[in-house]
């Protein structure tokens, strides 16, 4: 029996993710199209799921490895890794059948090794029941220590619950483009090519889709929708541009606020979308016209540079900053087991500049909207105060911490308004 081509593309993926440090939505795309007949959908829910189980297999694995888990070179740790997933988690592969696998994955790019993968694998088919998780979070949920130590610091006896949620798959959710069809109706487009699909409960824009593969349909390529995540849908609900406004979003790529902004606003108004890469400003070009959006229009900037043609320009100016990424573990598991500074004074001055530059180009009586995708409060709420606290003409009109449960990932975002001064 050979290796499946599936086997061999999530066995590539995740050497690129452990070893070069990749980012795992670009490995498993590249790992799809090498290994040509994969099943794109298995080869990413079983890819992500071993690097989101990653420090407890290895606990598992450390147990029956006679010699310990050090012991274990890379590529067979990542196979032992694959193998005890695949007969924890994958209904469609039977034990036997993920077994023959990882052997046969071993005889293919672990020379030598096979028989030992083969042993530690019927050993643990043997002992499953018996091997103890210990009950600490690092550990039961594949966290590196690092991010379990901020998240109970922060949010105290909340974390444990917090911890568990990020280590969910995130859910499908899409945003209907109110340009051109309604949720009722995508949902019936959806539900007629076999998608189950459903409205979500205070949003007026999105929908969850239960399976499927929504990027290859005709609804998707035609512009019908928008893969987004909720919590950041319901960010620009928030801010709730009015049409015919003048926008800005400082830091667009790939462009999924300023295109959910453009909807929002019925397609009237002008958008200015910015980032610092020229190849990253062509994915908001490609969103506009997939989407059919034309009040979208691209420019290279560095937000943390001030612009003097910017200066109170804007009616709204979306500041979505880089940040640490922490509340999208669901989708990008990678995040879990890198460690994470609670303080990082160059990415905090990265997100102050852009903050501050935000302030000076929305109009008097306009609106900032600040924005990450992380649960660290460093970077969220002590960043907001600390701008405010150097800028009286601001008032925070509202601020959001949105934790990771019913559907939602973890986000944060804080509207303020420039009063006349």
């Amino acid at each position: 029996m050979s290796a499946s081509a599936d086997w061999l593309a999530v066995f590539e993926a995740l050497k690129r993710i452990y070893t070069e440090e990749g980012f795992s939505n670009i490995a498993i795309n590249e790992a799809v199209y090498k290994h040509k007949g994969c099943k794109d959908s298995f080869v990413r829910a079983f890819t992500k799921g071993v690097i989101r189980d990653t420090t407890r297999l290895d606990f598992i694995i450390g147990k029956l490895a006679v010699n310990g888990l050090k012991s274990i070179k890379n590529r067979s740790l990542i196979i032992l890794r694959m193998g005890i997933y695949a007969i924890e988690s994958l209904d469609s592969v039977p034990n036997h059948a993920a077994v023959n696998q990882a052997v046969s994955l071993a005889k293919k790019v672990a020379k030598g090794t096979d028989k030992f993968i083969n042993a530690i694998l019927r050993e643990y088919l043997r002992k499953e029941t018996s091997i103890e998780i210990p009950d600490d979070l690092s550990v039961k949920y594949s966290f590196h220590p690092t991010i379990v130590n901020l998240i109970k610091r922060q949010y105290g006896d909340e974390a444990k619950k917090i911890i568990a949620e990020l280590n969910k798959p995130s859910p499908l959710i899409l945003r209907a483009n109110m340009t051109k069809t309604t949720v009722q109706n995508l949902i019936f487009m959806l539900t007629d090519r076999r998608i189950k699909a459903e409205p979500v409960e205070d949003s007026a824009n999105a929908v969850i889709v239960y399976g499927g593969e929504i990027i290859g349909t005709d609804i998707y390529k035609e512009g019908y929708c928008t893969v987004q995540s909720l919590s950041s849908i319901k960010a620009i609900e928030a801010l709730s541009p009015e049409p015919g406004s003048l926008v800005l979003d400082m830091c667009s790529a790939p462009g999924g606020k300023a295109t959910a902004i453009a909807e929002m606003m019925g397609d009237i108004g002008k958008i200015t979308a910015c980032d610092i890469h020229d190849h990253r400003l062509e994915l908001i070009e490609a969103s506009a016209r997939r989407l059919d959006l034309k009040c979208i229009s691209t420019e290279p900037a560095d937000g943390t540079v001030t612009r003097d043609d910017f200066l109170e320009k804007f009616d709204y100016v979306l500041a979505d900053v880089p940040c640490s990424g922490l509340g999208t573990c669901g989708s990008k598991p990678e995040i879990k087991l890198r460690p994470i500074q609670e303080k990082n004074p160059e990415l905090r001055k990265i997100q102050i500049a852009i903050l501050q530059n935000a302030l000076k180009y929305v109009k008097e009586g306009g609106y900032v909207e600040y924005s990450t995708c992380t649960l660290n409060k460093e970077e969220n709420e002590s960043v907001v105060k600390e701008c405010i606290k150097s800028c009286s003409f601001a008032r925070i009109v509202e601020m959001q911490t949105i934790l990771p449960y019913n559907n939602l990932v973890g986000f944060f975002y804080a509207i303020i308004q420039k009063k006349p001064h």
